[in-house]
């Protein structure tokens, strides 16, 4: 049965952080399952984009990702 978990948080938090300790927590199991895991940063616009859009200041904030292709990764982890 596949799981998601989510990490939620404010910016420079340490979301990332945390989903690293959980993924080695967890590969210690006996029959550990597979985790895989997908942080947001993939998801962030190119810096270029985000200086085009006058958002740099603002990387990391929710305005600064591509709400779509995460949206549209998320449709097909559930399919």
């Amino acid at each position: 049965v596949p799981y998601v978990i989510g990490v939620a948080g404010s910016v420079a938090v340490g979301k990332s952080t945390t989903a690293r300790v959980l993924q080695a927590l967890l590969a210690r199991w006996a029959d550990h399952p597979r985790v895989d895991l997908i942080t947001t940063d993939g998801f962030l616009y190119p810096n270029d984009e985000l200086e085009r859009r006058g958002l740099l200041t603002r990387k990391g904030f929710p305005e600064s990702y591509d709400v779509r292709r995460l949206l549209a990764f998320l449709r097909g982890v559930k399919s």
